[in-house]
């Protein structure tokens, strides 16, 4: 038993010797630990990562315009048959001055001062026969698919006659040169119609002093410019 003793005690002394040099909470003075502040530390923001631009859009390149080509130049006129032409060059070899012909345009050119008396819209009896004549060439089965274009012009005087400026107000068109030419190109259509030529077929035009052939400070200039001018056309042109 005091063997027993003797090595607990020398068991409890080695104990608390170390504890001694080990400072142990339990068998000896408790060592502090000093303080340590506390950093706190910022969130950071994160990270800004540049964006790249997309690259540009490049413009389509640009397709010229180009121009739409200019239209054919109008189709000569249908030649009229040989028959037809013999027949107008008769008429004019019977009526000498009356009228001249080009057949390539396919325009009868009518001296105004042959076909009206001066300063009238009434077609004159001679004018009138060969017109009637002109209209039977132009009915007939080998010219009867051309249009009539009937266009009166006349000179720069002004209309004096007070039987001319009545018969204008008779027909409802003012009393000057424009009405004058639109009157004596019906007259003319008139008389066509009354020789057989259909209506359907012709268009009258009043072109009054416009589109001068000659000039018109001379009498003969202004006895050229004095016309009715008839043009001939296919149907369906």
């Amino acid at each position: 038993m005091r063997r027993f003793m003797t090595g607990g005690a020398w068991v409890m002394g080695m104990l608390l010797m170390i504890a001694a040099l080990t400072g142990c909470g339990i068998c000896g003075p408790q060592r502090t630990v000093p303080d340590v502040p506390i950093v706190q530390v910022e969130p950071q923001e994160p990270a800004v990562i540049p964006t790249i631009p997309p690259p540009p859009q490049l413009a389509p390149p640009a397709i010229p315009e180009v121009a739409p080509p200019p239209p054919p130049p109008p189709a000569p006129p249908k030649e009229l048959p040989p028959s037809v032409k013999k027949a107008i060059e008769d008429l004019g070899t019977r009526y000498p001055g009356l009228f001249t012909f080009d057949a390539a345009r396919g325009m009868f050119r009518f001296n105004s001062d042959i076909t009206f008396d001066s300063g009238s819209a009434v077609v004159k009896p001679q004018a009138k026969a060969a017109l009637t004549q002109l209209a039977e060439i132009l009915s007939g089965d080998d010219a009867k698919d051309r249009r009539l274009t009937i266009n009166g012009y006349t000179d720069t005087d002004p209309v004096r006659k007070a039987k001319t400026i009545a018969h204008l107000k008779d027909l409802g068109k003012p009393a000057n040169n424009m009405g004058l030419s639109e009157a004596r190109a019906e007259a003319v259509a008139a008389v066509l119609r009354a020789g057989g030529v259909a209506s359907r077929r012709m268009v009258t035009k009043g072109k009054g002093q416009a589109d001068p052939v000659a000039g018109n400070s001379t009498a003969d200039g202004k006895a050229q410019n004095r016309r009715v001018e008839i043009y001939l056309t296919p149907m369906n042109g």
